[in-house]
Order: C-alpha cells, then structure tokens, then sequence
C-alpha cells in the first residue's frame, strides 16, 4: 500500500526556508523502504541509510543532489565545494554542485555560474534559481515521488522573476541494484517571454567523482554515448544516452548514464561531456557543440503562458556500459 502525502504549497514554502525551526519528521516505510525526511535539505534514505539530498542551493544559486550513494555504497558525486578534505578532488568550478539543473544564458542572465568569485566572473549578469518548497510526496517499500517548485530570479534585482519551474523526482533500486533517478522539469514561462541562448553550458548535469574522470592522477574512467562514440569524441555529439564509468574509490566497477527521453525538445541532445567529470545534457547549445552551425542555432523561445517539458532518467550502477545494460535500459525508458 502506499503512502501519498498533500500539503499545501504554501506550507512546503514556508518549512522549506525556515526549517531549522521546525523539527524533522520522517514520511514513507521506515522498515526496509523508502523514507523523506526534512525540507531543507530533503533527505531521502532506503533501508535506514542515507541515499542522498536534495538541497536548496540558497548559497549556490541553484538546487542540487548531494550526495549521491551508488549501489556499492559509495558516494558517486564530487564531494568539494560542499564538503572538503579529499586529496583527490580538483577544487575547479565552484558551480559545479552533484547533479543539478541549469542553464547558461536565460533572458540575458546567467544561471549556470553563481557569483562565488568576482575575479573569475566579473562583467556577468546572473540569476538565481530559489526553490520554493516541496508539495508533493508519494512513498512506497519500490520507490519514492516528490515534487518541488523553483523560481528563476535576477541576482542584482531578487524582486524581478523570470520564470519559474515545477520538478517531479522518482527514485528507485532496480533488480539489478542499481540507483535509478528519473527527473521531469518543466520550465514555465509565467513573467513573460523567456528566451534561452545558445551556450554549451547547461542543462541536467552531473560531475562525477574524480575516478570516472578521463585524465588526471585518479582518472580510471571512460566515455561511452548510444553511437558507440568514446571519451573526448563524444563531447558534443548528439546521442541518446551518455555513460561514464569506471571504479570508484573503494575499486568496485561503477557508472553513471543519464538517458535522453524521446519526447524531449531538439532530442536526440547534446552532450556537454568533459573529460575531468562534467557531463550534461544540454538541447540549447547547438552552435557551441556543431562546428558549421550558427552562433544562434540554439536558441528558443518560450512564449508567455508556454510550458517546456524535459524528462531524463540517471542511472548510478554496477559494473560497465554493457554489463549494466544501458542501451536496453535507454529502449525501456522511451516508451515510458
């Protein structure tokens, strides 16, 4: 049976940015299953044991995942900027927050980047996307659902909003074991037109620990996209699905893919995929990934009172591409 919890959104609201105050109450089966504990952050565990959180980025600029514990049982995610003290992390790109979503050029402001260094991003103008709470929960011992609202806002002006976005998240264990995170954001244009340009940076994104990276000290990691395109090649491509996998720091086999659904606009996407642990899937930035195309390819507009809808599917899992099953995993997610 499961267990499905309405509030309304302006409690959620309220809780989600003052919830030092309140006291944490845990929502789902605490015997073996799923359970939702919190507001800020919104902590999700199965079986008693963490599995990750969902943070509202106040000093970030933006929500984001973190941690994220793979099916070994290890975090799959960079710790820095959130949590420091390992050796093996690079402390580049400060905006880089676990798995997140954003995008780099929207009505002139940026919300990918976040003013954390004025002397690396000075002459930028940026937003800021505020999550508003969470008005939404379902539970069950096979998965769990929750949904959460964001503003997209000027940094300069916080008064002045651009539009704003409506996430649903499930999570769940396949027979395999491995962490399965389907996200469906829709961004809606509710204070005026919203015109995205094109920039390579954005839009679900992950970066991933140092040893799924292609090159550095710690680097054992590997590209694989739905083309058979491999490693640096696969920056920029337009494909179905990307993997990257490898070890993690304990030495078990692991990989993260994120899936494109085919209902997504301009699918099949590009992919932002860098060889130090960047990847994301990104439909806007056509003119930065294709060599031919315009500065402008990427860019869309969405008319006020219009919405855009994206479905993505990540999967944290055990051993290689094929040994997980990506492409077969991909064949199952797009007739969802």
């Amino acid at each position: 049976m499961k267990f499905t919890a309405f509030l309304p959104l302006f409690v959620f609201a309220s809780l989600a940015f003052f919830s030092s105050k309140v006291a944490a109450q845990d929502i789902g089966h605490s015997e073996g299953g799923w359970v939702i504990r919190g507001t800020d952050p919104i902590m999700i565990f199965y079986g008693g044991k963490h599995i990750t959180s969902y943070n509202a980025g106040e000093t970030a600029g933006k929500p984001y995942f973190y941690p994220v514990i793979g099916p070994s049982g290890e975090n799959m995610t960079r710790h820095w900027p959130m949590k420091e003290g390992f050796e093996d992390e690079a402390d580049d790109h400060i905006h880089h927050r676990g798995m997140w979503y954003g995008l780099g050029k929207v009505n002139g402001l940026d919300f990918w980047h976040f003013p954390l260094d004025e002397k690396k991003q000075k002459g930028r103008s940026f937003g800021m996307i505020r999550h508003q709470g969470m008005n939404f929960v379902q539970t069950s011992r096979d998965d769990i659902r929750f949904k959460v609202k964001s503003e997209w806002k000027s940094f300069d002006e916080p008064e002045k909003r651009i539009m704003s976005d409506t996430r649903e998240f499930r999570l769940f264990y396949t027979k395999s074991g491995a962490l399965v995170v389907d996200a469906t954001i829709s961004l809606i244009a509710d204070a005026g037109d919203v015109t995205i340009n094109d920039d390579k940076e954005g839009a679900w994104s992950i970066r991933t620990i140092p040893t799924l990276r292609l090159e550095g000290e710690h680097a054992k990691g590997q590209i694989l996209n739905s083309d058979g395109v491999t490693n640096k090649e696969a920056w920029g491509k337009r494909a179905k699905w990307v993997d990257y996998f490898g070890v993690d720091r304990a030495g078990n086999e692991v990989g993260i893919a994120i899936l494109d659904h085919p209902s997504n606009f301009r699918y099949p996407t590009w992919w932002h995929a860098r060889h130090y642990g960047l990847f994301t899937a990104n439909p806007f930035g056509q003119g930065n990934f294709e060599k031919d195309a315009p500065e402008n390819a990427g860019d869309h507009v969405i008319k006020n009172g219009e919405t855009l809808v994206f479905r993505y599917r990540t999967i944290f899992h055990e051993g290689n591409t094929e040994e997980a099953g990506i492409a077969k995993a991909w064949e199952e997610f797009s007739v969802r």
